[in-house]
């Protein structure tokens, strides 16, 4: 009898979790229109990323993401969704680049020995938020499944895989500070770079796409948006 009881409370918790992220997954899609999607994506003919990035394979990967932009008010919501895509704009010109222009890089950390790089192979920034490094690669190809180290170009291969690495980034390192306002986005993707005078332009383009995506979803922007 309770085994019996254990299994329907285990069912239930499943249930209301799976109803949960369903949930959360219809909220992001009445928020990410076809309209506001198209919106972001360059129109540029010459754009390697515009037949590649597509609204679908977004949701497909919002939705193993249930907790991107829900915790808080639909306000919040709305600037999490803003933000997130305003730091996408920026980093692809606008879901232009698959990936980063300049791959002579490896960007192989030797000393990281947990994700330790495969030999001939390159983690130059690939996907809507560049993901990058080989510390970030290993760690989001286990979570999402696939050989991140391994094959490093599935990023740039697969939409979906895609954009789930920017998703796994973004709620790994972004998503916690979002209540600090738009400005603590830009430290946790590329303070070292950018933030305390070093990059204004680089600066003033994210927060100018993040303004622009809070009028078009009709959300005030919030305060402190520089870093």
């Amino acid at each position: 009898m309770a085994s019996s009881a254990t299994s329907r409370i285990l069912a239930l918790g499943l249930a209301l979790l799976f109803a949960a992220g369903l949930a959360a997954a219809q909220n992001v899609a009445s928020v990410v229109t076809d309209a506001f999607f198209n919106s972001i994506k360059s129109q540029d003919s010459g754009c390697e990323g515009k037949n590649f990035y597509t609204r679908s394979a977004f949701l497909n990967a919002a939705n193993a993401y249930p907790g991107f932009a829900h915790g808080g008010s639909e306000t919040q919501g709305k600037r999490e969704i803003a933000a997130f895509f305003a730091n996408v704009a920026h980093e692809t010109g606008r879901l232009c680049y698959i990936s980063e222009i300049n791959k002579s890089n490896s960007y192989c950390d030797p000393n990281n020995r947990q994700w330790p790089c495969v030999s001939g192979k390159k983690y130059y920034g690939r996907g809507p938020l560049q993901i990058s490094w080989n510390y970030n690669y290993g760690p989001a190809g286990k979570s999402i499944g696939f050989d991140g180290l391994g094959n490093p170009d599935k990023v740039a291969q697969d939409p979906t895989i895609s954009f789930k690495t920017a998703l796994w980034f973004w709620m790994n390192n972004v998503h916690g500070v979002m209540p600090q306002g738009f400005g603590a986005t830009i430290r946790a993707i590329n303070g070292a770079l950018e933030c305390n005078g070093k990059n204004p332009g680089a600066v003033s383009s994210r927060v100018n796409y993040y303004k622009q995506y809070c009028r078009q979803l009709g959300v005030d922007p919030g305060s402190n948006l520089t870093c």
